[in-house]
């Protein structure tokens, strides 16, 4: 069973040890980082982000971080979704996806908006089928998508 809690002192070691082949490919592709612990350092300075580590069962699998904005309540940016390589091709990315936009529906979310970088296929290959729809190409390489809800 998928749980989501939010990323705390308890937990916040764990979730910052989550890797994925991803990270190192994007550090390597535009060389951002693209781990945890610079998503959570990002979070420090916005108070519009949100952290949250996700859970199978008691497991910690996975982490995501999205950003909700006062002025625009109803829409939210994820910014990062991950699940360890040690939990992929289980079907748990896809359960896991599926709890969150459940839940960003509850608090109101209305419009789900994220980019994903070019050359990230299996990125594409999840989110389409959840009904996200190609917005445009950024000048940067990545690509816009949205979802309504």
């Amino acid at each position: 069973m998928i749980r989501i809690k939010a990323v705390d002192a308890q937990n916040i070691l764990d979730v910052c040890k989550l890797k994925t082949a991803q990270d190192s490919i994007c550090m390597a592709a535009n060389g951002h980082p693209a781990c945890n612990a610079a998503s959570i350092a990002q979070a420090k300075y916005d108070p519009e982000m949100h952290l949250n580590a996700i859970y199978n069962n008691s497991i910690l699998i996975g982490f995501f971080m999205y950003k909700r904005t006062e002025n625009q309540v109803k829409t939210a940016t994820l910014c990062r979704f991950m699940v360890d390589d040690r939990f992929r091709h289980r079907g748990l990315e896809e359960k896991a996806l599926e709890h969150i936009l459940r839940g960003l529906k509850i608090q109101g979310v209305r419009k789900v908006a994220l980019i994903i970088d070019g050359i990230n296929e299996s990125a594409k290959n999840l989110y389409l089928p959840f009904g996200f729809h190609f917005m445009g190409k950024l000048d940067n390489g990545k690509y816009c998508y949205e979802l309504e809800m």
